[in-house]
């Protein structure tokens, strides 16, 4: 295509569409904090910069808009967003969902000059062999360099050996995010208000769908697959900035606040007592805290009420909080199953109990001054 017909000015525009939109989305990520939860930002998002990375690094996209249809510019462009995207995508869940601080207690050495040397480190050899790679392919696409007859097979050949390292780590990522889940769950019993948890349901398996789409896009080697590309990553970028940087959301908080004013009427009272009285039968009649990973979205659909309603009634029962309740509750049927099948494997009552794990168990028997599960046998 050397001529501006509609062809060429449709497929430049929208590469250059999506240039601009990763650029601004970057200039958001790094520099723009929302008001409604400016104090909860890092909390809330401690991968942004990273995620601003990957927005950023569109720019190198420009060989292919200056040479749209060009068939080494395609290639390098396509591998290009297939390897890089791959590895900061893992950076991104890595820095989210897995920060330093969760990973040992040694918050001081973690924070250490040598930590961030290692961790620079770290960076640098996840992209070296990307790097290696893609060299060659922009030279070529530049006309910087001629590349011998036969490179195509070659090239396309080493970056789907680096591909598939990439995707495989990213399954393994989507994985690791979803154990974690489920041990905030146990730990924290987080419901629907949690953002972070929240979040991390919903993009877990959004890098590797991401990575099949890209992998699609880099075989076809087709400007108008990669037109296709452009538009759906628009939209895509658009859309996570938009559910990240969210100005209008609430920030979940746990203070008083938050607590109806139940003291106005005798009738707000009585649905309070109602509803301390259903709850107490949903605890010590039908057992509800045996299901594994209960949340107090669950108690509030069973209860028909609201998490604000629910949370005063659990108060009212003498309770510091939802993970409180179930807790206790957890660790006296555990007791008594224990008393009363001594024999019985305590990997099998955890089970019954709804703890996660024979571990989480023993933490909540440690965390309510119980000693240990073997200790009642």
């Amino acid at each position: 295509m050397t001529t501006p017909d509609a062809t060429y000015m449709v497929l430049f525009a929208a590469n250059l569409a999506f240039i601009v939109t990763h650029l601004y989305s970057w200039l958001l990520k790094w520099f723009y904090k929302p008001q409604a939860y400016r104090e909860h930002f890092h909390e809330f998002f401690p991968a942004q910069r990273s995620v601003g990375v990957i927005y950023l690094l569109q720019i190198f996209e420009l060989p292919y808009l200056l040479q749209i249809g060009d068939r080494d510019a395609l290639l390098y462009v396509n591998a290009f967003s297939l390897l890089f995207f791959s590895i900061q995508m893992l950076i991104m869940c890595e820095g989210y969902f897995f920060p330093p601080e969760l990973k040992s207690q040694r918050v001081k050495e973690l924070k250490s000059p040598r930590h961030f040397s290692t961790f620079r480190l770290f960076y640098l050899l996840t992209y070296l062999p990307a790097v290696v790679v893609l060299a060659p392919l922009f030279l070529q696409a530049v006309n910087i360099i001629s590349m011998p007859q036969g490179w195509r097979v070659w090239m396309v050949g080493a970056v789907s050996i680096l591909f598939l390292l990439y995707f495989l780590q990213s399954v393994h990522m989507a994985l690791r995010i979803r154990r974690a889940v489920q041990q905030a769950n146990e730990e924290r019993y987080a419901d629907s208000d949690d953002f972070p948890v929240a979040f991390a349901n919903i993009i877990r398996w959004v890098p590797t769908l991401i990575l099949i789409l890209l992998a699609i896009n880099f075989y076809a080697d087709d400007p108008w697959v990669k037109f296709g590309r452009d538009i759906l990553f628009i939209f895509a970028s658009v859309w996570f900035c938009v559910l990240t940087l969210n100005p209008w959301r609430k920030v979940s908080s746990q203070d008083s606040s938050e607590i109806p004013d139940a003291a106005e009427s005798p009738e707000k009272e009585a649905r309070f007592d109602d509803l301390v009285r259903r709850l107490d039968a949903l605890l010590t009649d039908e057992h509800i805290f045996t299901e594994p990973h209960i949340t107090s979205d669950l108690l509030v659909s069973r209860l028909g009420t609201n998490s604000k309603y629910l949370a005063e009634a659990i108060r009212r029962s003498g309770y510091q909080s939802f993970y409180d309740m179930i807790s206790q509750h957890r660790v006296r049927h555990a007791i008594s199953l224990i008393h009363k099948h001594p024999d019985s494997l305590l990997a099998d009552i955890s089970d019954q109990c709804g703890f996660s794990s024979q571990a989480s168990m023993a933490k909540a028997f440690k965390s309510q001054g119980k000693g240990t599960p073997s200790s009642y046998r």
